[in-house]
């Protein structure tokens, strides 16, 4: 016997009373479609009796399972779900394991009643919560293109991706994307007009066109890379090309649909038709008020030394509020492997200046300088492993799922991964340096006029490093800082 039998064995039915409206209050619950299973829900073999014969010239093409009023359809993709033609309602709960059907249609019946709403059509996936039996819901209005609910709704999970949402016009956005993601788990009995595809095409379009130009902007954000964007207006005219007499048919409804809840959804995040609706990336980062500048100072140079501030501002053009853009990404990801293989080479430079100093006589004999070069060897030696592993760790970056972890969640531990082979290879080079001076000022004894001009020429090699640093910054160190 199938465990969800056992689940909802012994569950309550809805009875007649005079009150179905507070019946439903007490035993329904407001969801989204982004809330529900993908298809259907997890079957385990183990619920399975298994049978591997076949009959004697069993040839027949197996029709639509039925269960009751509802009628088993089979995604495009593979998973399945139930619809019941003569109340408009889809469920996504497997009914081959439910134990009563009637507990469902009392409970469609009740809250058709109260919607009063016969054109829209109604999702609902029964559960149980803390033993007792609840009827997940929500409505879908077709010439809205939004879904909605008999009563209010708590939206905090379902808003919560964007900062501070108030306005009707800006939620409504979200509310539109989950209109399209319902459509892309249900597509049967639906069809759509060759015009809405032709619309979302131009709209991808715009959307590649401003992340070509701008390379700052949000519209970078929606898709992962410009070739997905450029593949996703490739097959969409595809699409359009298959349509039979206008028409696009539940293969194509499933792709379309998929992007303009991603479209809908972005839109959303960005705070599309508000006033501050965010067009490039660092158009919502506010300044902060600092209350110890010393201390800021202070840990601005800590991070300086060790190379962080270029690594910071390039993880800070990756997302914003949480939005990750993947053509900055990807950027990230290319920068950094150039970078990581230019510092090895610099490490091995420096490796091989520490062997010269050691092996000359009389210049690296002094304990100073042997433990400066000894020093230097070690961090270029951990330069070259500590790159290579981070360009693997880079190569992993392409990955969305890896990518958003880092980002979203992980971002100080992103930057001081990414930071460590540039801080021993400037570690590497400052210890040879150093090794160097103490060799040559302990035994060579040099002329004073010999140690101005020394000192002098080092001066402004590292005054003219610090100025391509700082101007490699861009803006200015001030407004790259770690936030």
């Amino acid at each position: 016997m199938c465990s969800t039998n056992n689940l909802f064995a012994g569950s309550w039915k809805l009875m007649t009373t005079s009150s179905p409206q507070q019946q439903i209050l007490n035993h329904a619950v407001g969801i989204w479609p982004t809330q529900l299973p993908r298809y259907a829900e997890v079957m385990m073999l183990g619920d399975i009796c298994e049978d591997t014969s076949v009959g004697i010239k069993k040839t027949d093409v197996p029709r639509p399972s039925t269960y009751g009023h509802w009628e088993e359809f089979v995604h495009p993709l593979g998973g399945t779900y139930y619809y019941n033609r003569d109340k408009r309602t889809y469920t996504s709960v497997n009914l081959r394991c439910y134990a009563d059907l009637q507990n469902i249609d009392n409970f469609i019946h009740a809250i058709r009643a109260v919607a009063q709403e016969d054109g829209w059509i109604l999702v609902v996936h029964p559960t149980i919560f803390r033993g007792e039996e609840k009827f997940q819901y929500y409505f879908v209005v077709p010439d809205q293109h939004i879904i909605a609910w008999t009563e209010e709704l708590n939206g905090y999970l379902l808003f919560r991706d964007c900062i501070q949402p108030s306005q009707w016009e800006h939620k409504r956005l979200e509310l539109e994307a989950q209109y399209w993601k319902h459509f892309e788990f249900f597509p049967q009995q639906s069809l759509m007009d060759v015009s809405v595809v032709r619309s979302i095409r131009r709209e991808v379009i715009c959307y590649l066109g401003e992340a070509i130009t701008l390379s700052q902007s949000t519209a970078g954000s929606i898709f992962w890379t410009l070739d997905q964007m450029n593949q996703i207006i490739s097959h969409l005219a595809s699409i359009e090309d298959l349509a039979d007499n206008g028409f696009i048919h539940e293969t194509g409804i499933v792709f379309c649909c998929r992007i303009l809840y991603i479209i809908r959804h972005h839109q959303y995040l960005h705070r599309h038709n508000q006033p501050e609706a965010r067009l490039i990336q660092n158009h919502a980062v506010k300044e902060k008020h600092r209350k110890c500048k010393l201390l800021f100072f202070m840990g601005n140079t800590a991070a300086t030394v060790f190379c962080m501030p270029v690594t910071i501002e390039s993880v800070k053009r990756t997302s914003i509020d949480g939005i990750v853009n993947g053509v900055e990404v990807k950027n990230f990801v290319d920068n950094l492997s150039s970078q990581t293989k230019n510092q090895i080479t610099l490490a091995g430079v420096s490796m091989a200046l520490d062997i010269a100093i050691l092996a000359i006589p009389g210049l690296g004999v002094t304990m100073a300088s042997q433990t400066l070069c000894s020093c230097s060897l070690l961090f270029g030696v951990g330069c070259i492993f500590a790159g290579t592993m981070v360009q693997h760790f880079g190569e992993k970056m392409r990955s969305i799922d890896f990518a958003v972890y880092y980002l979203q969640k992980r971002t100080a531990l992103l930057v001081v991964i990414t930071s460590i082979p540039t801080s021993f290879c400037v570690l590497s080079v400052i210890n040879s340096i150093l090794g160097f001076f103490a060799g040559v000022v302990s035994n060579f004894r040099p002329s004073t006029p010999l140690m101005i001009a020394c000192f002098t020429t080092l001066g402004v090699v590292v005054c003219s490093l610090i100025v391509l640093v700082v101007a490699s910054y861009g803006p200015g160190l001030a407004r790259m800082r770690p936030q």
